[in-house]
């Protein structure tokens, strides 16, 4: 390109499969869908590394003043999130593959959740706004990760759809043909 431009690389996510469209700037112009995807993404990413933080300082304070060990009180919080990740990630296994969440996994994740916003709402101080204070991060955390897991989610059965849709293309090429075996007998 004489024009000082670099070529932009085709798996970069703005850039599409179907067209590579481009603005009157010669910026390549972003499918609305996979725009609002990717901000989605990027939004929830950044909440959930900031409500992580804040959430695991509260549930560690928490540990240490119940007389964890610090080196057990680290672990703490991690357990808990833990669980929660744990059972989402299998919630979208599920989905994947286009079964409905068992009873574990939402069991482990609901009863994770409550866990988690209780131990950041008992290091507040026993006023109404250091309790919402306290109780937000974990909120937030738990929002943006189910945020998250939804985009996925949602990724997941628009693969399995079109997947299906091949599978039943294929099926239909492959009857086709042999329809036409058959009528050469």
């Amino acid at each position: 390109m004489g024009d000082g431009r670099l070529p932009l690389p085709a798996a970069w996510p703005w850039t599409t499969r179907r067209s590579r469209s481009h603005h009157e700037n010669g910026a390549p112009e972003m499918e609305p869908s996979r725009w609002s995807r990717m901000v989605t993404i990027v939004a929830v990413l950044m909440l959930a590394g900031i409500a992580a933080v804040v959430s695991y300082s509260h549930m560690y304070e928490l540990a240490l003043r119940h007389g964890e060990p610090e080196w057990r009180a680290a672990l703490f919080p991690l357990s808990v999130d833990g669980m929660i990740v744990g059972a989402s990630m299998t919630l979208l296994g599920d989905a994947r593959h286009g079964r409905r969440g068992g009873m574990l996994p939402w069991t482990l994740l609901i009863l994770g959740s409550i866990a988690s916003l209780a131990a950041n709402v008992a290091v507040a101080d026993p006023t109404m706004w250091s309790r919402i204070i306290h109780a937000w991060p974990s909120f937030a955390l738990i929002g943006a990760y189910e945020l998250l897991m939804r985009e996925f989610r949602t990724s997941a059965r628009s693969v399995r759809t079109a997947y299906a849709g091949g599978q039943q293309n294929a099926a239909s090429v492959d009857l086709k043909s042999s329809s036409h075996l058959v009528s050469r007998r």
